[in-house]
């Protein structure tokens, strides 16, 4: 008696097998597509513009906040002091390095959305930051944000709005959605720095 053997081929209703590709893997799939027919390429920017430009405030105020809230004071002290290597590393100099690396995500992914064209969702996306911030600065309790992060959240956020002034050095509606959303949402900030023309 023969064995039972699987199918060779699928048959013309089932859907077809998925791979765990991973990201390269999946551009390129993407990129054979694209090159086979300008219809699909159009579809694969279209959707990956949505998926690119698909931000909630919300979301990005989470993240900053975990990032933030999320370094550890441990590792703050262990990395900083005497050096087995030799010298000294200060401890507040960890710090901001820390941060700097924790909060370096947010800023790259804000360039992204400018350096695409994609103006509202940068904006959208600063709000998000600009609101975990916000949060970090009432929220926070953990040790690292005590001892080291008090400042940060306010040096952190004119840093993006003078950034995002230079981007966009005329853009008057946006300022003033950008003022709004500080005034409803980070009501102890003011908004007196965020005018055109500094």
């Amino acid at each position: 008696m023969e064995k039972p053997t699987k199918q060779k081929a699928a048959k013309g209703n089932e859907v077809p097998r998925l791979y765990p590709l991973n990201g390269a893997q999946a551009l390129q799939v993407l990129s054979i597509l694209a090159e086979k027919d300008a219809e699909i390429a159009k579809e694969i920017e279209r959707l990956s513009a949505m998926v690119f430009c698909d931000v909630s405030v919300e979301d990005v105020a989470f993240l900053v906040f975990n990032a933030l809230d999320g370094i550890d004071v441990e590792d703050c002290w262990n990395a900083s002091g005497r050096q087995r290597e030799g010298g000294y590393r200060d401890e507040y100099d960890v710090a901001d390095e820390m941060v700097s690396e924790a909060f370096y995500p947010f800023t790259n992914q804000i360039d992204m959305f400018y350096q695409t064209g994609e103006y509202a969702a940068e904006q959208t996306y600063m709000h998000g930051v600009l609101l975990g911030l916000y949060q970090c600065l009432n929220e926070s309790t953990s040790d690292f944000f005590e001892q080291y992060m008090e400042d940060y959240p306010e040096m952190l956020k004119q840093e993006l709005i003078d950034g995002w002034k230079k981007r966009h050095p005329d853009d008057a509606s946006a300022l003033q959605m950008l003022n709004t959303f500080i005034e409803e949402y980070c009501p102890d900030w003011s908004t007196e720095e965020t005018e055109l023309g500094e």
